[in-house]
């Protein structure tokens, strides 16, 4: 009895070691629009460099009040480095660029071939920037919420996989961003996916670096038995729902 009492209470101590949540309102994590360079050639740095944050605004929305952050361009790491990384994808490249394609007519084939190198060289930028050294997700979790790494949670790896996208100024394509576990004992994860323009949130492909500590998972959002995605703004709606109720029944209670 005694050991699963303790195995119990550890939970709470896990989830708050490797968690990953991303709040409404929360200044880290809602990126919506960015200021680009049209010419992305511009961008380059050597390995190691980071972005700086940007601006926050906040701005009026189906969902209510949101805080907006306007970025720079992430810079990118040189081109021999992206030249590798291609190489070393080129399969799987070629495998997610097919994907792309079959998601229906009005795909353009020239966006949906850089879609995919885009994805898995930049994923392979964001490893070093994010100094990947352990296999599992969650001990990397672990160290960036002790402040031993300077990124990796999964909403990270959203955030900067769908920005580096949006430099990409696709027209054909478009990015969603998606929730998983946000109303359950379960780690909440994030993730951004990419689908032909026009098209449901789940008829579009989930890019989903976290999962495997950097190695690309990616498959059609129905598909993924492994996550229940929703749309961000609607799991950003429930959670502050959730907080004035919670809010309400505080005051009722100190009333009372």
């Amino acid at each position: 009895m005694l050991s699963t009492v303790r195995r119990f209470a550890a939970v709470p101590l896990i989830l708050l070691a490797a968690g990953c949540v991303e709040a409404p309102n929360d200044v880290r994590a809602p990126v919506t629009s960015a200021s680009f360079s049209e010419d992305v050639t511009t961008n380059a740095l050597a390995p190691g460099s980071a972005a700086t944050n940007g601006t926050i605004r906040e701005v009026e929305t189906a969902y209510g009040t949101r805080q907006v952050r306007t970025v720079p361009p992430p810079k990118l790491f040189d081109q021999a480095f992206r030249d590798a990384s291609a190489q070393k994808h080129a399969a799987d490249i070629e495998k997610l660029r097919q994907a792309f394609m079959n998601l229906g007519p009005g795909v353009d084939p020239e966006e949906a071939a850089r879609a995919a190198r885009v994805v898995y060289t930049y994923v392979d930028q964001l490893v070093v920037e994010y100094q990947i050294e352990d296999s599992s997700p969650l001990a990397h979790n672990t160290k960036v919420n002790f402040g031993q790494k300077p990124r990796g949670l999964c909403w990270h790896w959203a955030h900067d996989l769908d920005i580096r996208l949006q430099m990409e100024r696709f027209k054909t394509l478009e990015i969603h961003r998606a929730i998983a576990n946000y109303n359950n004992i379960r780690l909440e994860h994030s993730s951004t996916i990419l689908g032909r323009r026009g098209d449901s949130m789940y008829d579009s492909i989930v890019l989903d670096p976290w999962r495997n500590a950097g190695d690309l998972y990616w498959d059609i959002v129905r598909e993924d038995t492994r996550y229940n995605w929703t749309p961000r703004q609607e799991v950003f709606a429930y959670k502050r729902a959730r907080k004035q109720r919670e809010a309400k029944k505080a005051e009722l209670d100190s009333v009372n």
